[in-house]
């Protein structure tokens, strides 16, 4: 079935070679646009352009531009339409090549209340090839998502969790899969990996997200050969897309952890835009709600500054950005006693990480023709990051710096045929030393990709495939294929099949088995992961009116590894062994979801997923460690008349998970094969006036804990001690308040 699959995209690829010299396709362009409050036009982008009465369009550019291939017949309408805004018809003159529209805001002022358009808080784009679940802006304000660990309480697809008692360090899991197996996206530019992947979701406050697009299964070879279970992209706010000029958010909670979020935008000159980011937070309460002597969470602060500009061409064929920016963050936690001393005490165990990071990216897209059928664009990026510490008398360092470029060329050929081909090149130098184990790596991986994509009205096929040459794991192949197929406007079948590689953090990646007294034993020659996924999705709406429907989504994923690099916790109890896979290690996931508005106002989300998921250890398939095989979600969203008002409660169902052997461990004798299953209920309320929001509200409601969390507690420096043993709540119910402000 690989092979088979490799030769198809290769033949695929070999279809669409045709010199640019010969297209000459007939098409419409344009620009969408809207008024802002100071009376310029500024692009309105990702609106719908779309044929009147057909599924046959595009979306608009960050810059607002589209480009729209002219339909044969009678149809000469399309109609454009774009959240928070009112829905326009456009009839095109039979020789009209370029049209420019300005969409008027769905808002009015009533006795100075404002009234807008209810926007959708999670969706999945009825659009895109690939599978793709969207967080608005709403979605994200209906929980207080302090950063993007705290962003996917709403959603069936991704599941968050500490990955030890003590360092405060969150992991997300997709398709039964840690995180590291999901290609994680600031705009479609690889973000955080590396070293900062077991507390990179911390350093994204939520405040500062549009939106998030989640994307199961393998993603497009244009950004690169990572994604194995899917891909994660971040939006972030944009300058020339916001008429906040000031946005200020303030929360606290009685956990003794508080925050500041702010962002400003300004337009500089007439075709540059800018916008300025700051977070700053604190975790200054002392919290030991399992009394073992260790605090639940570490202490410490976060300053976060972020700063971008747009650029808009003059002539209207390009759009440039340029962003910056840097973390600084102190955690310090462990035992009690530790939380008012400063360094290693006899007798008492700590922890303290200290993170230097600096980020900065530049991306641009040209059309190179009048009629925007051959466009280029360039995206790159740097990142430096430092952390130090210790956990106990283990010291940790580690060091990453990485650039990114990629160049990519899209071609429309005709009116079904487009092609896209480009240059990508990574670099990496990691240092991470672990108390007497060093892991130093340098790696250079240049790149070629092609892609080329078949699309009839109801039907769209994309294959792809891309070579890479590492310098340190040599050269290998990485093809992918997307299907989607519109049975009826309302009926949507997708497939996809493709396969990722990674190279593995050994130790950035296990620092939950850091805060053990485990030692860590390393096989020779390990290998870079590698493995194919294959996936199946159908969804379906079901119209109630014209303004309400009932989306169900069917979803089956299967990722089998040809390679993987195990981290042994079973072997024993003294150890972690790191080797490479030796027979089969595969992950299946199966979910339903439902989303309706049954009555005006109310949204409901309900969702189950079984995973399975086994990996082979010691010549025996086991189950793996840390994931629950069941998970349900019920998500209720109600808003008063004109948003006065919002109710938001999550109730998420966790099943059994099982857990890694420690039974010779004499300590652990209140361990268990399986953790129990439970439930945890989050809710927020929030008022909102014309220029404010007030919101309060609580996490894990039912004050449901994991009670031992920490093995041998009472004896941190024996070999006994185990923080790593942790699958569910560490606190008790978090109760929170804050207030959003809007200057425009």
């Amino acid at each position: 079935m690989k092979s088979i699959l490799t030769l198809v995209v290769l033949v695929l690829l070999g279809m669409p070679m045709v010199s640019i010299a010969q297209i000459d396709t007939p098409s419409i362009t344009g620009r969408i646009l809207q008024t802002d409050i100071q009376g310029k036009q500024i692009p309105v982008p990702f609106a719908n352009v779309i044929w009147k009465n057909t599924k046959k369009g595009t979306v608009t550019d960050e810059s607002g531009q589209f480009s729209l291939e002219k339909r044969e017949g009678s149809i000469n309408e399309i109609v454009i339409s774009c959240i928070g805004f009112s829905t326009d018809t456009i009839k095109l003159k039979p020789d009209q090549k370029y049209v420019e529209h300005i969409l008027l805001a769905k808002n009015v002022n009533l006795d100075e209340v404002e009234v807008k358009s209810r926007q959708e808080g999670q969706y999945i784009s009825s659009l895109s090839s690939i599978k793709t679940e969207v967080i608005s802006t709403v979605g994200l304000q209906r929980l207080a998502c302090c950063n993007l660990s705290e962003s996917f309480e709403n959603s069936a697809t991704v599941d968050v969790g500490y990955s030890d008692a003590v360092s405060g360090a969150k992991q997300i899991q997709m398709l039964g899969l840690a995180g590291v197996y999901s290609q994680l996206m600031f705009e479609n530019i690889p973000f955080i990996r590396g070293v900062a992947s077991p507390f990179g979701l911390g350093y994204v406050p939520g405040t500062w997200m549009q939106s998030i697009q989640i994307s199961k299964g393998a993603s497009s070879v244009t950004n690169g050969f990572e994604s194995i279970t899917g891909q994660i992209n971040i939006e972030f706010k944009k300058p020339e897309h916001t008429d906040e000029k000031l946005f200020i958010n303030a929360y606290g909670s009685l956990k003794g952890r508080g925050e500041l979020n702010i962002h400003a935008a300004s337009k500089v000159t007439e075709h540059t835009s800018t916008m300025l980011f700051g977070h700053v937070s604190s975790q200054f309460g002392e919290s030991d709600h399992q009394k073992d002597g260790f605090l639940d969470i570490p202490t410490g602060h976060q300053v976060n500054l972020f700063n971008r500009w747009t650029y808009n061409h003059p002539n209207g064929r390009g759009h440039s950005q340029f962003a910056i920016g840097m973390v600084n963050e102190v955690r310090k936690g462990g035992m009690t006693e530790y939380w008012n001393t400063s360094g290693n005490k006899d007798g008492i165990w700590g922890l303290e990480l200290k993170t230097e990071r600096y980020q900065a990216f530049a991306k641009s897209g040209y059309y190179l023709d009048k009629k925007g059928m051959v466009n280029l664009g360039i995206q790159a990026s740097g990142t430096y990051h430092k952390q130090s510490g210790f956990f106990g008398l283990r010291n940790y360092q580690s060091m990453q710096k990485s650039l990114y470029l990629n160049a990519i060329l899209q071609i429309t050929l005709s009116k079904s045929h487009s092609f896209s081909t480009g240059l990508s090149y990574q670099y990496d130098d990691y240092q991470e030393q672990f108390d007497l184990l060093t892991h130093d790596l340098k790696e250079s991986i240049p790149g070629i990709f092609g892609q080329y994509t078949f699309e009839t009205e109801k039907f769209t096929a994309i294959a792809g495939l891309r070579a890479d040459a590492s310098s340190y794991y040599g050269t290998f192949l990485t093809p992918r294929m997307h299907l989607r197929y519109a049975i009826t406007d309302d009926i949507v079948a997708r497939a996809s099949a493709g396969k990722g590689r990674r190279t593995p953090m050994l130790f950035a990646e296990n620092t939950g088995y850091m805060a053990s007294s485990r030692k860590f034993i390393i096989a020779d020659n390990l290998k870079q992961e590698e493995a194919w996924n294959y996936g199946l999705n159908l969804t379906t709406n079901i119209h109630i009116d014209e303004n309400r429907k009932i989306t169900i989504a069917l979803d089956a994923y299967n990722t089998s590894f040809t390679n993987q690099v195990v981290a042994d916790a079973d072997m024993d109890y003294k150890h972690l062994h790191f080797y490479n896979l030796t027979g089969n290690s595969f992950a299946r996931s199966y979910q339903a979801e439902i989303t309706a508005e049954p009555i005006k106002r109310l949204s409901i989300t309900m969702a189950w997923r079984i995973n399975d998921v086994k990996i082979t250890e010691s010549n025996d398939l086991v189950k793996k460690p840390f994931v629950s095989k069941h998970k349900g979600l019920l998500a209720l969203s109600y808003s008063t008349r004109f948003d006065k008002w919002s109710f938001d409660i999550t109730t998420q169902y966790t099943g059994e998970q099982r857990l890694p052997d420690v039974s010779e461990n004499p300590k652990a004798s209140h361990c268990t094969e399986f953790s129990p299953a439970f439930f945890t209920i989050h809710g927020q309320i929030t008022r909102r006036f014309k220029n404010i929001e007030v919101y309060a509200g609580g996490e894990n409601l039912t004050g449901y804990t994991q009670h031992h969390a920490i093995i041998s507690a009472d004896d941190p420096f024996s070999e006994y001690f185990d923080a790593s043993h942790v699958w569910g709540p560490l606190m008790g119910a978090m109760y929170y308040g804050g207030i959003r402000l809007f200057i425009r």
